[in-house]
Parts: C-alpha cells; structure tokens; sequence
C-alpha cells in the first residue's frame, strides 16, 4: 500500500478520487452509486447504503478504506464471505487478515500480530469476534488507527429485519471502544424502519442514507395458488412441481419446514431432476457438499429453508420458487434476489395455499420469550454485579443457554446491561425488577410487527395490483404500474395504478395507531407502514372519516 493513499485520513473526497483508488489498486471501474457511497464514506460520513445483491458493496468499502489510510474492520457474518473477501484483497497486493473461530492457533496468532504491527491494511472477522478480549486488544492497540469500520449485512442488527443477529448490537460501543471512526453500513434488504433501525443502533451521526433503487427489472413476478380440494401438503407439492416443470434450472426451491425440504427434494428426484436439500438439519458437511455442488453445476435444484441464505452468488440462477408465503417481504426480496444475477430473465414464483400461513405466524410465535424465561433471568441478573457469564446466569435460572442470550440482548439493547467479552455483560447498576416489564412489552411490539409483516407478505400473494407496484411500495419506493412483467400485468385490473399520495416521505397520524409512513395509495387503498403496529393496508374512507390525517409540515 503507497504512503500517498496512506495519508489520505481526513481529506474530503471527491468521486474523482475514489475512483482513481478503485483503478490504480483494485483495477476496478466503479459505477455511479458505488462512486457516491465511496467518496462519502472516504469523507469521514457515516454512511449507510442500501444497494441490490450484485451491486458491488464489497468495492465500496475496499476502495473507502484504502481511502482513508488507516486500519479498516469489515464486520460480515460468513466465513465464506470472509475467505472471498481475504482473496479479493491479497490477489490485488492488499494487505488484509481474517480473525474467525475457524483459524488454526498459529494462523490466528499470525493474524492478530499483523494486526497489532500495522501491517495489516484490512481485517475482516465475524460480529463474535467483537466479544473476543484478545481480538479487541489487537485492534485498539494496533500502530495504526482504525479508520473505518464496514459493516456488511447490517440489516441484522434490527429487529425489524428477518434475521436479527444479537451480537451486531455490540458494535456501536465497540466502535466507541476504537476511538468513534466512521461507519459505513451496507445492506442489500431493508425497508424503511429497518434503514431508521440501523442508524439508530449504529448511533450514527448525521448519516448519509443511499438508497439505489430496490426494482429488478429482469425478473418476473408471478403467484400460483394451490387446489383447495387437495390435503394442504399434496397441494403445495404438486403445484411447485407444476411450477418447476414450466421453468429453467437452475433453480432455488424455498420451503417452510426442513420436513418439507425433504419431500419436495424427493418429488422433484422423482421427475427427473438433480436435486438435493438444505437445512439447518443437514450436517454441515453435507451442506458444504450441497452448496459445492450448486456451483459447480452439478444440481439443478436446491430445495431450502432460509438457511440457505447470504453468500449465495451464483449469477445463473434462473429461477426461485417460494412453495408457501414466508415470513416477511423482506425475506422473500432477498431470496427472490437470487434469481438473474447475470442480468438475464429470471422468474419468482410464489406458490400460496391460505392453510400454510399458519407455519409463519408458528415461527413468529417462537420468537417471543416467555413470560417465566424472562422472570427468571431478571431474577438472576437483580443480584449480580459486574462481568457475568450467560451461560452460568442460564445455569441458575434454569432455562436455556439461547433463552438468556435472547434476553440479556434485550436488555442490552434497552440499556439495562452493557455487553463485555465473549458470551458476558456487564451489570453496572442493579437491574431493577421493571426490566422484566419493559422486556416483557419490547416482545409484544416485537410480536405485533412479526404479524404485521407476515399480513403483508399474504397481501402480496393475493392482490389483484401489480405485483411490482406492491413489493416496491413496501420499501418506500414508487412504481408506475403496471409493469408487463408480473403475472397481474398479463391482464391488468382496470382502475388506477399505485402512486405516492403526496410524495415520498409523506407522514400520517392515526386516531388510535399514531404515527406512520404514507407508502403508497390509489382509489381503493392505502398503505401505511406504522410506528407502533407495522404495515397496515386501509381503505380511503379512513382520510375522510377522521382516523387518518396528513400531517403538515
């Protein structure tokens, strides 16, 4: 690394200069939002950028911290990620290290010693690693500053996002621990009170949001309802063949359930396919060897939960069957994401059975803790003082490991605790017997939310509108409908098309719900994200009637 991008700390930049860095040291050629969520970040502005999968979020924060000259920590959930990301950088002469529980102890020390002697322009480790006290040290004692710390995912460090991940709420102290450098967030799925959510966790000041547009014009949209007259698993079953049998491989089957992975893996070996499933069931090796496979062109089919998620970068999936609606649109735009990376067509297929929707509100459910769990622990943590460890606070209150990890985050996130070192908090002040209420009533919302996002995504499966118009509409974004490309298109309702009510960002109170986000609106409904309830999809009459008003500005 040259001492003249070294001492590039503070400086203002200019697009001109990111992309300079981006040619000379990456050999890369920026694209316009790339270009802009670099040179504001290289700034020294906290930043978040919401960016489509595939729209180069790992050159951003290579070329931002190369800007910025100092010691840059990219924070990403996946080794697999984190091993990309390793050779990426080294192939271009880029110093770089990866701290993870997956090093042998020779690697790790040889890593943790790069970092300490400023060798080491880049590390990139897991939000685990964070609770690691020699990990910690390393870094807050290395001979160069941290500059820059990336936070790639950041969507699960919200509640508000599919897939929270407790140990991403540590990096806002940790970033105070290394001196308070700039934070660029990167995400390719947050709506717009996951965006608030993760400014807000982060603390970041005067962000810089970047939303590029969330449309994938490539991909076609289209829901297969299932035969009512059929027991609700045979349903589904047949219609997603039905489905598979009319489209390209390869192809990404999402189910409910590991068991239904099972089945529709088998049914699909059945006519024909090379197909295999994916779960947190299956070993990992064997995960490993599924996920080999895929790439390497050896399966037509992966049939799978959710778990089959982040890191899957294989530009010629054609098509992403959902066979039942999932939890959230969230979690279904990113999967569906998946399909026509290659810029190619790609098709999403919704297969929805009203019966399933039960499965989504069952797991909605498990996410609560129950009332006892948190008792228990708030018990155990009312007496303590200073460094505990979950696991022994778990042992005493008698429930799980992961129940009092979940409530100690709770907690934390609530200021009642702060967390210190791997699997530890800290309880400064006693914790007071009124922490079980608020995280008692934080679970509630937490519930409300989940069904809300869940109503959505059903809404979704059944409108009549356009469907690009509906998805986009839930990230705050307008589409002039109809699109051509969705399967309500094919013969468009008449009727006007979605549309803001008074442009974007427009905000409106509720007689009994508050405050809320106008998202979209046309004669015969509007949609409404709310602050206190989730999304809501209301008729017009509530403008009228006095239940909603617009607010002034």
């Amino acid at each position: 690394m040259s001492d003249a991008l070294r001492r590039g700390t503070g400086h203002t930049y200019r697009v001109s200069d990111v992309n300079a860095i981006a040619e000379s040291v990456l050999g890369l050629t920026l694209r316009p939002v790339q270009q802009e969520t670099a040179a504001a970040s290289a700034a020294g502005r906290d930043t978040l950028a919401v960016l489509p999968t595939g729209s180069g979020k790992s050159a951003i924060y290579q070329v931002a911290g190369l800007a910025r000259g100092g010691l840059t920590v990219v924070v990403s959930p996946l080794v697999a990620l984190q091993r990309d990301q390793l050779r990426s950088l080294t192939g271009r002469h880029v110093a770089a290290r990866m701290l993870n529980s997956g090093l042998r102890h020779a690697e790790r020390a040889e890593a943790l010693a790069a970092v300490g002697d400023g060798s080491a322009d880049f590390v990139l480790l897991g939000p685990e690693q964070l609770a690691n006290d020699e990990t910690l040290a390393a870094i807050a004692g290395s001979s160069r500053p941290v500059t820059l710390i990336a936070i790639d995912e950041a969507h699960l460090i919200s509640q508000w996002g599919h897939d929270f991940r407790p140990d991403y709420l540590r990096l806002a102290d940790v970033a105070e621990a290394l001196g308070r450098p700039p934070l660029l967030a990167l995400t390719a799925t947050a709506a717009p009170p996951v965006q608030a959510d993760i400014t807000r966790r982060l603390r970041m000041t005067d962000p810089k949001v970047i939303v590029a547009g969330f449309d994938r014009p490539n991909l076609s949209l289209s829901v297969r309802r299932t035969r009512p007259d059929r027991p609700e698993a045979q349903a589904i079953e047949d219609r997603t063949v039905e489905v598979m049998l009319a489209h390209e491989t390869p192809a990404l089957v999402y189910a409910l359930t590991h068991a239904h992975c099972e089945e529709l893996a088998e049914r699909l070996r059945r006519d024909s396919y090379k197909v295999a499933a994916y779960h947190a069931g299956v070993p990992a090796a064997e995960r490993s060897r599924v996920q080999d496979a895929f790439f390497a062109g050896e399966l037509d089919i992966v049939v799978a939960t959710s778990a089959f998620g982040m890191g899957i970068d294989k530009p010629d999936i054609r098509t992403v069957v959902h066979a039942g609606v999932p939890g959230s649109l969230d979690e279904y735009y990113q999967e569906v994401g998946r399909a026509g990376r290659d810029g190619r067509p790609g098709a999403a297929v919704l297969v929805h059975d009203s019966r399933a929707m039960r499965i989504p509100r069952l797991l909605a459910a498990r996410a609560r803790v129950p009332a006892d769990t948190v008792t228990a622990v708030v018990d155990q943590l009312e007496t303590a003082h200073g460094r505990v460890a979950l696991a022994d606070v778990a042992r005493t209150a008698g429930v799980s490991h992961a129940a009092a990890q979940r409530v100690a985050a709770e907690l934390v996130d609530q200021h009642f605790l702060t967390p210190s070192g791997h699997d530890e908090v800290t309880v400064g002040v006693p914790v007071p017997a009124s922490a079980r209420d608020a995280v008692l009533a934080s679970g509630d919302r937490r519930q409300t939310i989940l069904a809300s996002q869940i109503d959505t995504a059903r809404h979704y499966a059944e409108t009549t509108r356009c469907r690009r118009a509906e998805l986009l509409a839930y990230f705050g974004e307008h589409y002039a409908a109809p699109c051509g490309n969705c399967d309500n298109d094919d013969a468009p309702p008449p009727g006007p098309s979605w549309s803001p009510a008074t442009g974007d960002g427009t905000r409106v109170t509720h007689k009994y719900w508050g405050s809320g986000l106008l998202l979209a609106r046309d004669d015969h409904e509007l949609s409404v994200l709310f602050d206190s309830v989730g999304y809501r999809h209301l008729t017009p009459a509530v403008l009228t009637n006095g239940l909603l008003t617009i607010d002034q500005d």
